[in-house]
């Protein structure tokens, strides 16, 4: 019993300051945590409570007749309370680990914001000069950068259609040398067909046998 009313002891100090601390206007977040850690300080507290009247339980076991029926009783009694708040721990882990998430999911989509509005800032500040240019330019300045850029889209379709002409020009030169191409091996194989038959002529010429001679006339 004095062990449970040090743990007591202990427990009104800890949670004694801040609860004088805590301001009237707490932050959401603070407020979980205030939640969990007095949540924590009840299991504690009821877990050495049930450990505390298992050993009276115990001790006044070995009192009485059936000492091994009434110790099974308080061990029962005892893992019954442990397994209540072993249960209880559980799903406060569990809501901590999620709202945990939660912030933490939160705090990168508030930083994905700031950086967006950074560069939003940012894109606004560097367009600005440009635009306030614009707003100051004089007509003649307008229509000379109109003319500057009309000239430009001029220079540029020019450029494109100089593209395309080069293009074709060089596919019909990749056609025209394709064609000379195919002729010139057409021509090759017709001579090369040539030259063999010419040579198979030859070898049938050297085959054949040698004339007889003609008969001599009688005197």
């Amino acid at each position: 019993m004095n062990k449970l009313f040090f743990v007591l002891a202990l427990l009104s100090l800890a949670l004694a300051p801040q609860a004088q601390a805590q301001p009237q206007a707490q932050p959401q977040q603070q407020q979980a945590d205030d939640a969990m850690t007095a949540q924590r300080a009840r299991i504690a507290l009821e877990r050495s409570q049930a450990e505390a009247a298992f050993r009276a339980d115990e001790k006044a076991c070995y009192g009485k007749f059936a000492v091994n029926d009434c110790l099974s009783a308080a061990k029962a009694r005892r893992r019954e309370l442990l397994s209540d708040l072993r249960r209880e721990e559980i799903a406060l882990n569990d809501a901590e680990r999620k709202r945990r998430g939660a912030e933490r999911l939160r705090e990168l989509e508030e930083r994905s914001s700031a950086g967006k509005q950074q560069q939003q800032q940012a894109e606004q500040r560097a367009k600005g000069p440009s635009d306030q240019r614009e707003r100051d330019a004089s007509p003649a300045q307008k229509a000379g950068r109109a003319a500057s850029e009309g000239t430009r889209a001029a220079n540029a379709a020019q450029r494109q259609q100089q593209a395309q002409r080069t293009r074709a020009e060089a596919s019909a030169a990749r056609a025209q040398d394709a064609a000379q191409n195919v002729k010139e091996r057409q021509q090759r194989l017709a001579e090369a067909q040539e030259r063999r038959a010419s040579v198979q002529r030859r070898m049938a010429e050297r085959g054949k046998p040698a004339a007889k001679p003609l008969p001599v006339p009688a005197d």
